[in-house]
């Protein structure tokens, strides 16, 4: 250091002067702003310009509050910086900031007086445009909630289906029993009676596993056919009156006058409607009611199934048709079954190039189901696949 101040002579301050002077006009990546005591701008580098878009003249003179959001004005985070800087000699942050345009960008740096004490001559605040990172961020934080929630999902999902699984077998059980009594022929009607229902129960559940299967791996398929849609609907309004009635539920069915032939999987509509239907009806209190309509407009047949059963939430609504969605153990939304079921509606609806929507006021007071499908045949015809 010696050696090289005798042979070029002592650093002045000038000469510092000048090298901080061309680091804050040639370094665009960082900005410095200049203020006095109170918080107004003084010195505005190429930096500042290069990450805000305002030049020095737009802005020399005015509060530092240019640069921050509204709600930390509000906040009174900008006084806040300047107190922390002067009494503990630096103050750091991390914050959205606001450019010239309206846009907003995540600053990262520090604000520290120009003469430490408590009475500095004024402040400079060093930041760069951090945004990228911000957002990466974020991006990495929601990607962890998003696996943390689809674990907790699956392992719903498998208890679920163990749950489900079990209800079956104590009714088979009885059955089993009243069957070894050879001499009791009314119980051991009774009894083929409850193993049937079980075992369709059971067939069932495996249907929408191996359903469930097919959507996640794409292979579902649709094979179109032309189908008598009020006779498709009334099958599976009927296939239902047992079950409404055994909770005495109005179970209503309100049909076009015309006969309407549309072109669809008669196999994958039926699904979609005992989805439907057996979500409303297991939904609705002793009492309720459930009704089935139809309407057909110039393209698109409309499909509404309404209940007065306990709703949907709000918060819920939006994810209604994703796989594993169940209700809250508050019993805010359908928590019932293993949770594909409106899945599989959504998926098989979409494949037939149509929509389904849900509409719900909320808990206690019902839902309508809408489902929305062209009334021809897509082309090229044939097996469509998703």
């Amino acid at each position: 250091m010696a050696q090289h101040r005798a042979e070029h002579g002592t650093w002045h301050e000038e000469d510092a002067a000048a090298l901080n002077l061309l680091f804050m006009e040639k370094v665009r990546q960082y900005a410095v702003v200049f203020m006095d005591p109170e918080g107004c701008i003084t010195g505005w580098t190429e930096g500042c310009h290069a990450i805000t878009g305002f030049t020095a003249q737009e802005v020399i003179g005015k509060s530092i509050t240019v640069l921050f959001t509204p709600e930390d004005v509000e906040r009174g985070l900008h006084m806040h910086e300047l107190n922390t800087a002067r009494l503990l000699g630096a103050a750091e942050d991390e914050r959205w900031h606001v450019r010239k345009d309206g846009s907003r960008f995540w600053g990262s740096g520090m604000t520290f007086p120009l003469v430490p004490g408590p009475q500095p001559r004024g402040f400079a605040k060093l930041f760069r445009d951090a945004t990228h990172l911000r957002l990466r961020m974020d991006a990495l934080e929601s990607e962890v909630r998003q696996l943390t929630q689809d674990r907790h999902d699956r392992n719903v999902f498998l208890a679920t289906i163990a749950h489900e699984l079990r209800n079956p077998l104590q009714p088979m059980s009885i059955a089993t029993a009243l069957l070894s009594h050879p001499s009791q022929q009314a119980r051991h009607e009774q009894a083929l009676k409850i193993i049937h229902r079980q075992l369709g129960f059971i067939e069932r559940l495996v249907e929408d596993l191996i359903d469930m299967t097919r959507i996640t791996q794409g292979r579902m398929a649709i094979v179109y056919g032309r189908v008598e849609l009020q006779a498709l609907v009334q099958e599976a309004v009927d296939s239902m009156r047992h079950a409404a009635m055994v909770k005495d539920i109005n179970l209503r069915c309100v049909l076009p006058p015309v006969p309407v032939r549309v072109e669809a999987d008669a196999g994958r509509l039926t699904q979609v409607l005992m989805n439907l239907l057996n979500n409303a009806v297991k939904f609705t209190p002793k009492g309720g009611e459930v009704s089935v309509s139809v309407n057909v407009d110039q393209t698109h047949f409309i499909v509404k199934v309404q209940d007065t059963g306990q709703g949907i939430g709000p918060e819920l609504q939006p994810k209604i048709f994703d796989m594993f969605t169940q209700a809250e153990p508050s019993g805010t939304a359908r928590g019932q079954g293993l949770g594909i079921g409106l899945a599989l509606v959504k998926q098989i609806v979409s494949l037939h190039r149509g929509t389904v929507e849900v509409k719900s006021e909320g808990i206690g007071k019902g839902s309508e189901f809408f489902v929305r499908i062209p009334l021809e045949e897509p082309e090229p015809a044939g097996e469509h696949s998703g």
